[in-house]
């Protein structure tokens, strides 16, 4: 009880600036502040009601008519949770900049089987249209876009500290969308500076690139992408420090291409961006965390309509994906155990832990502790260290060259569903 009072205390001093684990230095024992993900909270569906705050403003701003739009959300959180501090992740709809609206089903029912998981979630509404159908037009309607996320984001930062009514962890936030929304949640988190914005936008008029949609002076900063189905306008945007990046996508995507490629207005190329494969393909290749989940054959968004015969195994895929990727994200390192009852019915052991020159990661459990699949090492900042193929119980791992610090880990199978992660210390 003590150690929650003051946490509560830091988070109404404490600017978000400041890492929230400083209330580590006044509580020895784990605090509300740390994301705890044991019994498979973040994975399995262990809340069966889902309550749910519609039409919530987030902000307002103008769009391309210069009319102002008040920008809207609706929050899922599950039901009778007790916990403090949890992960949030805001979701954009798709429609080509053009249509739709934050009740989309496949957006809506992401939200829910998230929240189910433990998550607090958002649906937002974006500003929409466009003076014209060329690649200005459209490269303004996507920043208009990420600057209307990007005040969400910073909407539930500013929750975090006062009033706090949802609960969230203000380190913890993810941005996600469908089509247009990956589209979004993908240039909120790397057309991050101005130098990468194309000299043919007039930047000043779209009041710069963050805009002023709305809870100015919180960060807009993001701990992951979630991109389902969209694209990026420069892979080489993304930067070594950038977040990690889960995507799903159909191959034969005639909407957004699947890898490099246009899209297209009336038959007329526009704009030439880069799909999910380019993405996935060049964010590995510097070091940051990516994983790509790809339907063979499939067109665009094929989880959606959910009235579509195929479209639930779509949906299953795509959040029994995104999970195992986040998963080992909502790690703190203010958690110190590193034995971890994985939902397989798996244990993994650690030691020595913290470590310096060697470490053993031992998988154990299920009467056959033999795993098949990939080891996956970032750092605290989610950059890609290490990736090998396991194909033993017993991982010997040579740490002597490792910069001192926290490392996170995940052993997943051949299918990318997770076996099992934790913390790594080197000292």
């Amino acid at each position: 009880m003590f150690c929650s009072r003051i946490h509560r205390i830091l988070k109404a001093l404490v600017v978000t600036r400041v890492p929230v684990f400083l209330s580590l230095f006044v509580c020895t024992r784990v605090s509300a502040s740390a994301i705890d993900t044991a019994g498979g909270r973040y994975y399995n569906s262990l809340f069966s009601n889902v309550k749910i705050t519609s039409g919530i403003q987030y902000g307002s701003a103008p769009d391309y008519t210069n009319t102002t739009v008040n920008l809207l959300m609706d929050i899922y959180q599950p039901a009778g949770d007790t916990v403090l501090e949890r992960p949030v992740i805001v979701f954009a709809h798709g429609g080509a900049f053009l249509s739709g609206t934050r009740e989309d089903s496949d957006v809506v029912e992401l939200c829910f089987l998230f929240a189910q998981m433990g998550y607090v979630t958002a649906s937002i509404d974006y500003r929409l249209g466009a003076a014209g159908a060329d690649s200005v037009d459209a490269t303004d309607a996507v920043i208009r876009a990420e600057q209307d996320m990007k005040a969400a984001v910073r909407f539930f930062r500013k929750d975090a500290q006062l009033p706090d009514l949802y609960h969230i962890h203000p380190n913890y936030i993810f941005a996600g969308g469908s089509s247009a929304g990956a589209f979004a949640a993908l240039h909120l988190a790397y057309l991050d500076s101005v130098s990468k914005v194309p000299s043919y936008i007039n930047l000043a008029a779209l009041n710069g690139l963050d805009g002023n949609s709305g809870n100015s002076g919180y960060s807009n900063k993001v701990n992951g992408v979630i991109n389902l189905c969209g694209a990026l306008g420069k892979k080489t945007w993304i930067d070594r420090s950038g977040p990690p990046v889960v995507s799903v996508h159909g191959t034969a995507d005639p909407i957004v291409p699947y890898g490099t490629g246009y899209i297209y207005a009336y038959g007329v190329p526009i704009l030439e961006v880069d799909g999910s494969s380019s993405i996935n393909a060049y964010a590995q290749s510097i070091g940051v965390n990516s994983a790509l989940y790809s339907f063979i054959g499939a067109g665009h968004v094929p989880y959606y309509p959910l009235s579509s015969p195929t479209a639930a195994a779509y949906m299953d895929t795509t959040v029994n994906f995104v999970k195992a990727f986040l998963r080992p994200l909502l790690v703190l390192p203010s958690v110190t155990s590193i034995d971890e009852k994985d939902l397989t019915g798996k244990t993994l052991t650690v030691f020595p832990n913290p470590s310096s020159g060697s470490l053993r990661i031992i998988i154990s459990g299920n009467n056959n502790p033999a795993a098949r699949g990939t080891l996956k090492i970032v750092d605290i900042a989610g950059r890609q260290i290490l990736t090998i193929p396991v194909n033993t119980p017993d991982i010997l791992l040579n740490n002597e060259n490792w910069a001192k610090g926290v490392y996170f880990f995940q052993v997943v199978d051949n299918d990318n569903y997770s076996i099992g992660s934790g913390k790594i210390v080197i000292e």
